[in-house]
């Protein structure tokens, strides 16, 4: 099972329940969230891709939270004392309050399971798990070059207080990358998101992609959390190239909508199923 954790722009609560993607919304728990970008945007990839290979939906905690964190505190009670029953083997965190006191009690839960899920962060779950000193019990982070700044500052607790000689330089994605693994700040592998996206695992870079180059894909919101939403069911169901495979098919979908920067992210996520069937006929 997947476990898909984050907060929507929802009345305070938490609403669980299977990925229903119906058009440009996404249902969950008896509420319907647009699907315009964040967690929905993430879910609901992840969701097309799951129903695309026959996979089980993933399992949404969506956390309304209006921004004072109370949202946030009941998605981290329900994983911290029911995560086992879930029985997961992909555990992706999103949009959050990353409140510290949240990581602790996570990390024990996590690290206690018979069968450690492959644990997925982005946005504000990759800020926690960075600043509790946890990203290098993480599988996989999907940074932009703007949060590799963050990931490669050892003392920044969230991106606003990355120190500013950092920002005043137009420092080469090597180095950061390179700051980010010796500091212990990144995940085992790397997603990151660009006009070139590059993978790094271990440190090492292992690939990169810059084709189909799609401009437009930097002016539309959720472009990066549908490529969250993708690794999360294609390292589901242990496909070797799921990394690759995720950016790949990410701009494959600009090129096949024919994107411009007014393209809502819905109309990404249509495309899933049908870009997916043509990227399998090819790769076959």
């Amino acid at each position: 099972m997947i476990v898909l954790a984050g907060t929507v722009p929802y009345k305070t609560g938490l609403y669980i329940g299977p990925a229903d993607v119906q058009g440009h919304v996404l249902n969950v728990g008896g509420i319907s969230v647009p699907v315009e970008r964040g967690t929905a945007a993430m879910a609901a990839a992840c969701g097309q891709a799951c129903r695309y290979y026959g996979l089980e939906m993933p399992l949404c905690l969506l956390a309304g939270d209006v921004g004072d964190s109370r949202g946030t505190d009941l998605m981290f009670e329900e994983l911290n004392s029911r995560l086992d029953a879930y029985d997961p083997d992909v555990v992706a965190l999103h949009y959050m309050f990353p409140k510290l006191s949240h990581g602790g009690p996570f990390i024990e839960k996590i690290t206690s399971l018979k069968k450690k899920p492959v644990l997925i962060a982005d946005a504000g779950g990759m800020y926690l798990m960075k600043t509790i000193s946890a990203a290098p019990l993480c599988d996989v982070f999907t940074p932009d070059k703007g949060e590799l700044y963050f990931l490669s500052d050892e003392f920044a607790p969230h991106p606003l207080y990355v120190r500013s000689e950092l920002l005043g330089e137009d420092i080469p994605l090597e180095s950061l990358a390179a700051a980010a693994y010796k500091n212990k700040n990144t995940a085992r592998t790397t997603l990151i998101k660009g006009a070139v996206d590059t993978i790094y695992t271990d440190g090492v870079k292992v690939n990169e992609l810059s084709q189909p180059q799609i401009p437009a894909m930097e002016a539309i919101g959720g472009t990066g959390d549908t490529i969250t939403g993708l690794v999360a069911a294609l390292r589901s169901r242990r496909d070797p190239e799921a990394d690759y495979k995720s950016l790949a098919v990410n701009r494959l979908i600009g090129e096949a909508i024919v994107c411009t920067p007014a393209t809502q992210i819905a109309a990404f996520i249509d495309a899933i199923p049908r870009v997916l069937e043509r990227y399998e006929k090819k790769t076959r």
